[in-house]
């Protein structure tokens, strides 16, 4: 997956910032980005909505985010769930906290309002923070609503449980009753009060109220560090449908990846990677994890793997392929002699004679090419023998090398009319004809003298 830049406005500027990483904790995703001198950005998100940016040099030690990057979940970039917030909110602007203030009082409750003051104990001060949030308590009591006053105390008693005026407060007799109903859990509470119940839910009711919600980037990171913690068919017959839901081809890949290396010994997430590989034809990928992994291909997967291979022709560093061609030819040597054959003829296009033939000796069923290679390693040197070297070389298709060697029969050998008719026929297999018609002209000459 490749790093992303996140651009940021900023007073009618452009900043660009290298995310680091990502962590979900609660409500709240935090995204921790440097810009071009390396200063910290945070971005702010809540639910996943993307708040604002706020420069940082340090975090206050128990605040909030220091309290998310330790017990929150945290991905480093790049990852798709990253890539996925930033995506859905763009563009992105930062904004004053006068501006932020205003922007959230719209579309939350003051409860969240109050909950998402408490973000930014770090850069803003914590006075001014704590009388905000003092004036949504207020407001809930002017309006004789206690019990969403009495939600508000216990985000102050949270962000601030020493301070005088909430203990006082979260003491009040008024606020007994709500006092209780929090420990008893009541169901008519939770109706009330959906940061509570979020917190109360059990990890399946969590999921059904995050995709009730459409917050499906936060649900989908919690089923991943679930899978993570216990890695049980169920947890991952769960991520594997969240990511077929929600996230593109490349996307799903990675999570694959990152989940077959957290839990290599889990079957179905590596039988599910190897299958992905072959359906997008990663070759190299694919060949990596059958060797790496010793998979036991049924006849199937067996086909599918053989038929890329014949598509891809071992296009790119078929050198890299040794392995996956051994044990396919060790395995299973009737049905992959053609393949062979192929692939002893690519190597001898990307590499000397010397090093295919080294590359070869591991496989202990050698093919006719294979012991052709064989013969022409044997015979590189001896000059004697370039004629019998160059028709080799023509027959692996090594046009270039075996003009080369045509040509020094020619030379040693000038009343020799092969070497010559074989550069007429080398010629004209390259469409030079003229050149073609030279040498079978020579020939003709050559055979007159003779």
């Amino acid at each position: 997956m490749n790093p992303m830049t996140i651009h940021v406005k900023q007073q009618k500027k452009d900043v660009a910032l290298l995310p680091s990483r990502v962590v979900f904790y609660e409500q709240m995703q935090l995204v921790e980005t440097f810009n071009d001198q390396s200063e910290c950005h945070m971005l702010f998100f809540y639910k996943q909505k993307y708040l604002t940016a706020v420069k940082t040099t340090r975090l206050k030690l128990h605040s909030y985010v220091a309290r998310a990057f330790k017990e929150g979940t945290i991905y480093e970039s790049p990852h798709p769930f990253l890539h996925a917030l930033i995506e859905m909110n763009h563009p992105l602007q930062k904004i004053s906290y006068p501006q932020l203030k205003k922007n959230i009082a719209r579309p939350y409750s003051r409860q969240e309002q109050a909950k998402i003051l408490t973000f930014f104990e770090s850069f803003i001060p914590k006075k001014q923070l704590f009388q905000d949030i003092k004036s949504l308590f207020y407001q809930y009591r002017r309006e004789g609503n206690m019990s969403g006053a009495y939600r508000v105390i216990r985000v102050m008693r949270d962000f601030a449980p020493n301070n005088r005026f909430v203990k006082e407060m979260a003491n009040d007799l008024s606020y007994r009753e709500h006092a209780n109903q929090h420990l008893e859990q009541s169901h008519e509470l939770m109706e009330r009060d959906p940061l509570f119940k979020e917190t109360c839910a059990s990890f399946e009711d969590h999921q059904r109220l995050l995709e009730k919600e459409n917050r499906w980037v936060e649900a989908t990171s919690y089923l991943f560090a679930d899978f993570y913690n216990q890695p049980t068919s169920e947890s991952y017959q769960l991520c594997r449908s969240s990511f077929s839901r929600y996230f593109d081809n490349d996307s799903r890949t990675f999570l694959l990846e990152q989940m077959a290396q957290a839990v290599p010994s889990f079957e179905s997430v590596t039988e599910d990677l190897f299958q992905h590989y072959l359906v997008n034809e990663n070759i190299h990928a694919a060949a990596q994890l059958y060797i790496e992994r010793d998979l036991q291909l049924d006849e199937v997967q067996f086909n599918q793997l053989k038929a890329l291979l014949e598509k891809n022709r071992f296009a790119e560093d078929p050198e890299n392929l040794l392995p996956l061609m051994k044990r396919i030819t060790d395995e299973q040597p009737g049905q992959s002699k053609d393949l062979l054959d192929a692939f002893v003829i690519r190597l001898l296009q990307t590499q000397e004679l010397v090093q295919v033939h080294e590359s070869l000796k591991s496989f202990p069923n050698k093919s006719s090419l294979m012991k052709k290679v064989e013969r022409m390693n044997d015979i590189c040197e001896d000059l004697d023998c370039m004629q019998e070297l160059g028709e080799l070389y023509y027959e692996f298709h090594q046009l270039e090398k075996s003009i080369e060697c045509f040509q020094m029969e020619m030379e040693l050998k000038p009343s020799t009319p092969e070497p010559l008719r074989w550069l007429s026929k080398v010629y004209a297999d390259k469409q030079m004809m003229d050149e073609s018609k030279a040498y079978q002209q020579l020939c003709v000459d050559v055979q007159k003298w003779a």
